[in-house]
């Protein structure tokens, strides 16, 4: 079975040194919302939990009755959200990766089977999108803003020349699942241009 943790360790790395990505063009499930209180408001969490029920059901395949093409087992990827700041809170999109074997006709047969909770299934979608370049690093408990892993992040930034996009959007993947504690590991990640350097990245 595909466990994205054990095939995937350099797009998911639990190490502090800041290391880059490059993410192109993928399928995700998304939900977008808004919150007040960051990863501990029950708005974000619960359309969270809609969402990765959703990739759930999906990662069941012929199992849970979804027609897959060229199913092979996989364990779901983990969920991100990209915050920006907004008014009273922040904004939030989720989004949660997918093979490339799955399509949005597996999604729209997974939404019909599954327990969304409190969510209306017109707040849960399928994308394509792509993150592009970014530096990561990773933070132990909730992200903050004046938190040591952001500060890791622009401190290897600054040192390389390059660009940070979208000054203030960051994405944090949730390695190992919400809700969050202070034991618990999120990767950090800032979009950047990279000035014309040659980085060591992951492709993806």
């Amino acid at each position: 079975m595909f466990n994205w943790e054990t095939f995937e360790p350099d797009e998911y790395s639990r190490g502090e040194t800041p290391s880059f990505v490059d993410l192109t063009e993928r399928s995700y499930i998304t939900a977008t919302g808004h919150a007040t209180d960051h990863t501990a408001d029950e708005s974000f969490l619960s359309l969270a939990r809609a969402a990765a029920a959703v990739a759930k059901t999906i990662s069941g395949g012929p199992e849970t009755d979804i027609p897959v093409k060229n199913f092979k087992g996989y364990v779901p990827y983990p969920v991100q959200a990209v915050w920006q700041p907004a008014g009273d809170g922040e904004d939030f999109k989720i989004w949660i990766k997918q093979p490339l074997f799955i399509d949005e006709a597996a999604f729209n047969a997974a939404i019909k089977k599954t327990d969304l909770g409190d969510i209306s299934a017109d707040q849960i979608h399928f994308e394509h999108l792509a993150e592009g370049i970014e530096i990561q690093t990773i933070s132990n408990g909730p992200v903050t803003a004046d938190g040591k892993a952001a500060a890791r992040l622009n401190a290897a930034i600054k040192v390389g020349g390059f660009k940070r996009l979208h000054e203030d959007t960051h994405r944090e993947v949730y390695i190992d699942g919400l809700p969050l504690t202070a034991s618990k590991q999120v990767i950090l990640r800032f979009e950047i241009d990279p000035n014309g350097a040659v980085l060591d990245m992951v492709h993806n």
